[in-house]
Formats: C-alpha cells, sequence, structure tokens
C-alpha cells in the first residue's frame, strides 16, 4: 500500500507555482474524492476490507492527492472562460471512482505516483476540452459563478435523492 506523505500539502511545486489552494475548496474536493470512492455503501464496505487500513487512513491518503490535482488545473482554473460542466462531479469524483475500482482490483494497492498523475491529467484535460463553457455573467467572477453552479447542482441532487430518483 502507498504511504501517506506528510508533506506533500506542502511540496514546493505547488507552493511556488500555484496560487494557494482555499481549504473550503481542499474540503470540497475531498468530500468529492470519497463519493467517488465510495460510491455506495456495498462497495464501500468491499474497499475498506480491501484496504484494510481504516476509512480515515483511506480519505487522508486519497486527500494527499488534492494539492495535485490543483497544480494540474492551474492553467485553466484562473482564466477567463467559464467551465464546461462542474469539476467536482467530472474530475474530482471520477478520480476517486478510478482510485476505488483501481484499489479492488489490485488487493488494497494505490496505482503508482505516475500513473496516478496521468490519471488527474488525463482527467483535467478531457475536462477542459469539452468546450461549451458557460458564459459567466459580469457581476460574478469565474470562481464565484462556479461555486453557485456547484450549490445547484447539489441541491438538485439532494432533491432527487430524497424523491428517490437517481
Amino acid at each position: 500500500m502507498t504511504e501517506r506523505n506528510p508533506d506533500s500539502s506542502a511540496t514546493p511545486e505547488v507552493s511556488l507555482s500555484a496560487p494557494p489552494l482555499s481549504p473550503h475548496l481542499a474540503a470540497i474536493w475531498g468530500a468529492f474524492l470519497h463519493e467517488g470512492v465510495m460510491l455506495n455503501r456495498e462497495r464501500g464496505t468491499r474497499l475498506l476490507e480491501i484496504w484494510g487500513n481504516g476509512c480515515i487512513e483511506l480519505i487522508s491518503t486519497l486527500c494527499d492527492l488534492i494539492p495535485d490535482i490543483w497544480k494540474k488545473v492551474q492553467p485553466y482554473w484562473y482564466g477567463p472562460q467559464g467551465f464546461p460542466g462542474v469539476f467536482e462531479y467530472e474530475v474530482v469524483s471520477i478520480l476517486g471512482e478510478q482510485l476505488g475500482a483501481y484499489l479492488l482490483k489490485n488487493d488494497g494497492n494505490l496505482p503508482s505516483n505516475a500513473d496516478i498523475q496521468q490519471m488527474i491529467t488525463d482527467l483535467v484535460v478531457t475536462f477542459f476540452s469539452q468546450g461549451g463553457s458557460h458564459e459567466v455573467p459580469t457581476d460574478q467572477t469565474p470562481q464565484t459563478h462556479r461555486l453557485i453552479n456547484l450549490h445547484d447542482r447539489f441541491t438538485e441532487r439532494l432533491t432527487q435523492l430524497e424523491g428517490g430518483h437517481s
């Protein structure tokens, strides 16, 4: 199993080449990684049995990847364009799904760091290659618009779940 790197959130590459990642956004991404990894109760139970180190340790290990996601998204994040979808659903959660599937197929072992970096790059590039970026209202920054869009989609999904729709 991949060991947790306690210093990964302060790697020189991230701190020198990218603006700081807000704790709020890091928490959101951590939640979406968790969602993607676990998918449902049955998968989550199997995954934790195979992982063998506990849920907190798994999520902590996965959250160590958040600075890597932040670094890979920098060429796009502060651009004037809107986002072609919801980054958290289409990149962060999908990364969690891919890592969860890998863990299940590989006796609880994570892919190599190089493979994880390639997964992140592929997801980020695919997301921003979709085109069709949404127009950002003139009274909002792209980041504000993204958070409003994320909130609206999250609220919509909660309503669907409460009503039994998926």
